[in-house]
């Protein structure tokens, strides 16, 4: 399939690298509004353009990759989708549930297939550590900590605003990376009954903040920071025992299994950084070859509650993101 990307930042570069390894992708274009940024993707693709209008209307171009701040996505998956092309969303899907529903609700009236870039839904060892979880007996407590002091936060601390610690382009914490934790744990459990955000608030936006899901037998505990460092964590634990991965929840590297009076068991998992890429790309590549548009709104479905999860944190905060 032939690819365009709408975005020229940091994690265009890895799907890059990734998607070349993939005999079923193809860079075709690359869309930026700077020439400077676009100049460094130019032996990567056939072509590179300032002009949006080029790459949506190349017949050519079969999916288009969003990776734009996160407070553009819904804009440009939309045009992207009324072209008529599939679309492979970076994370978070939109800002609003509501406009992810309206981006899903079109595709799928179009027969097109809209996927969110959510690494760890697709890694093999997620679904092995879905499994081995039902060892640990009647869940009591979940805790993931995701602290990744942001390359961009001593220049924020100087008042120079990046795109993810920019408000106008809902940036922060929760939205770039508690959007892990939260589909690590609601792929994992589902609904919770309650959602409670506490915040740090610098500059009109969360540089960190604990999230809260209540699923009444047990809580859940979503730490994210992009102003502080911490040992990445996913810790489920129950009354037969504890799971624990020591990796952020944007992967899923070797985990443990610790039973009561039993020796621990470990798993190994992917533990590079960017290493679930390969996974996510393969299954996208499948869906599309397959016309698989019931896994599709399987997925879609999965989002939606991610999103559910994410309203209900800026609400409960008062995080207020046109």
């Amino acid at each position: 399939m032939n690819v365009g990307i709408i975005g020229s930042g940091f994690i265009v570069p890895v799907f890059m690298e990734n998607a070349k390894k993939d005999r079923h992708y193809h860079l075709r274009a690359i869309w930026g509004r700077h020439e400077e940024k676009l100049e460094k993707f130019k032996d990567d693709v056939d072509y590179c353009t300032m002009d949006l209008n080029v790459l949506l209307n190349d017949e050519k171009i079969d999916v288009i990759y969003v990776a734009l701040p996160n407070g553009l996505h819904y804009e440009y998956a939309m045009k992207a989708l009324k072209h008529g092309k599939h679309v492979i969303m970076e994370k978070p899907f939109t800002v609003h549930r509501s406009q992810a529903k309206k981006l899903i609700r079109y595709a799928e009236e179009k027969g097109l297939i809209i996927f969110e870039a959510i690494l760890t839904r697709y890694e093999p060892n997620y679904q092995k550590m879905k499994e081995r979880k039902d060892e640990l007996g009647k869940i009591r407590m979940v805790c993931a900590n995701f602290s990744q002091y942001s390359r961009r936060y001593d220049l924020f601390r100087k008042g120079v605003i990046s795109p993810n610690l920019d408000h106008n382009l809902a940036g922060g914490a929760l939205l770039d990376l508690n959007i892990y934790n939260i589909h690590y744990v609601t792929g994992m459990f589902g609904r919770p009954k309650k959602v409670a955000y506490y915040p740090n608030i610098q500059k009109g936006v969360d540089t960190s903040g604990v999230l809260i899901l209540d699923y009444g037998s047990f809580k859940a505990t979503l730490v994210a920071s992009k102003d502080s460092n911490a040992d990445y964590r996913v810790v489920i634990q129950g009354e037969e025992g504890y799971l624990r991965c020591d990796t952020s929840s944007s992967r899923c590297g070797d985990f443990v299994v610790k039973l009561n009076k039993k020796k621990e068991r470990k798993y190994s998992g992917n533990n590079e950084e960017f290493g679930g890429w390969k996974y996510e790309l393969k299954e996208f590549a499948r869906l599309y070859r397959e016309k698989d548009y019931a896994k599709a709104h399987e997925y879609n479905e999965a989002t939606l509650l991610a999103m559910w999860v994410l309203d209900e944190a800026m609400k409960f905060a008062g995080m207020d993101y046109e």
